[in-house]
């Protein structure tokens, strides 16, 4: 365990949480001072006419210092209040990462484990549409008719927000169906729209009531949220072209009022550190800023490894500057790094653990998030221990249950959820310190 992460007295600790919430409640002013030419969010269908997407201002940038005490301080906090029936409202937990939060059950489970304990409230913000290629979507499915098409943040920078995926439509009648499959249903539905332009215009659709169309088309280019909340429980919405542009969406969320924890993860194949670089940082900023996570946490470090190349003086300098920029838009949040969990490629024609090799930069990644833990006050969780080796991996291959793909690179589902457990167990662990 990193210095860091060690047991403050109690003094230390109920100084810090004092200054947290005080530093939540300023920034929640600032932000709904900011947001009072933004209409909503709207209570039926009919309202959003008067949506102005032009209108909304951006948020000012944050001029506050980081969370400098525990990294898991904010969230414990927060926890402990909705144990005591004192908060009304969700708590956020937001995650990036690559394809092992990419996949349908490291991030289910932990959202699983997290509101089991604290309260149920949906699954958040998503991916608009069915998502980047591979990923598959928890507590909701979605559909997609007509012209869409989807690009990643993965390796070309541009206007993309936390899922780090924009999906362009065309065409009338497009459309895109989202429907919860939770038996509580949603009764708040997010959308986050990219205006520009030449954008086009769309509508919304549920129980039956057709909303007005509603415009893209602006002077210039940016993320304008929309927030959707009906008296009543839904099970589905839509999102219907009117065929006059194309419209980009950001994201799209299902949520349900009061108290509870928001577990949202975005992870897409293929993804290093240089993801959260590729983000519009505006964008990244805002999207942090609304929803003031309590812990932040960052998967990354596989995709790295496979590269003979990386050295950990150059791959901690780019962390570092991740890390800060997660510090600069959400001052309020702990964060929490994913140490690399074990990975091997094959190194000869043997049918044990001696014919496989970790990952070459391995060492260099774990060496570099190490660093980068202690000298930043960052919580580090080591998913080696998952394993214990490459020849613990190996032997995963061949558990029962299997916890490990033949790849020796992924997991799982079984092994995606002890995963999960694991880190819920260390986040939970000695919680009123």
């Amino acid at each position: 365990m990193s210095a860091s992460l060690q047991r403050p007295s109690r003094r230390e600790f109920l100084g810090q949480a004092g200054a947290g919430l005080l530093l939540s409640s300023c920034e929640a002013r600032r932000d709904a001072n900011a947001a009072v030419a933004s209409p909503g969010p709207f209570r039926n269908l009919r309202e959003l006419s008067a949506w102005r997407p032009e209108a909304v201002p951006d948020a000012p940038p944050v001029q506050q210092a980081a969370w400098t005490g525990n990294p898991l301080a904010p969230l414990r906090l927060q926890l402990a209040t909705l144990a005591a029936g004192t908060r009304r409202q969700p708590i956020s937990i937001v995650q990036f990462g690559d394809s092992h939060t990419a996949s349908p059950f490291l991030v289910p489970r932990l959202r699983e484990l997290f509101q089991a304990r604290y309260g149920a409230v949906g699954p958040g913000l998503l991916p608009p549409g069915t998502g980047p290629r591979y990923t598959r979507l928890s507590l909701a499915q979605a559909e997609q008719q007509g012209r869409w098409e989807g690009a990643t943040a993965l390796r070309t920078p541009g206007a993309f927000s936390l899922p780090g995926y924009r999906l362009r439509g065309e065409g009338a009648g497009s459309r895109l169906v989202l429907r919860s499959t939770e038996s509580d249903g949603f009764d708040r539905f997010g959308l986050e729209v990219l205006i520009q332009p030449g954008g086009g215009s769309f509508r919304l659709v549920a129980n039956g009531e057709q909303g007005p169309p509603l415009p893209t088309n602006a002077a210039a280019t940016r993320r304008v949220p929309l927030r959707y909340e009906p008296g009543r429980t839904q099970r589905e919405i839509t999102l219907e072209l009117l065929g006059d542009g194309p419209v980009d969406l950001l994201g799209w969320a299902l949520e349900r009022r009061g108290p509870g924890v928001l577990v949202e993860g975005f992870g897409i194949n293929g993804a290093t550190i240089d993801l959260l670089s590729n983000m519009d940082q505006s964008m990244l900023e805002a999207g942090l800023r609304e929803r003031q996570p309590a812990l932040i946490i960052l998967a990354f470090g596989t995709n790295e490894a496979v590269s003979s190349s990386v050295t950990a003086p150059v791959y901690a300098a780019q962390l570092t500057e991740r890390v800060r920029a997660m510090k600069r838009f959400a001052p309020g949040a702990g964060i929490l790094l994913m140490g690399a969990p074990d990975a091997a490629r094959r190194q000869g024609r043997g049918a044990g653990c001696d014919a496989w090799a970790p990952l070459p930069g391995l060492p260099a990644v774990r060496e570099a998030q190490r660093r980068v833990a202690s000298a930043e006050n960052v919580a580090l969780w080591d998913w080696s221990r998952l394993t214990g080796g490459t020849c613990g991996l190996h032997a995963g291959t061949r558990a029962a249950p299997k916890l490990v793909q033949d790849d020796h690179i992924h997991f799982t589902a079984d092994g995606y959820r002890a995963t999960a457990e694991r880190l819920f167990d260390f986040v939970m662990q000695n919680p009123a310190a």
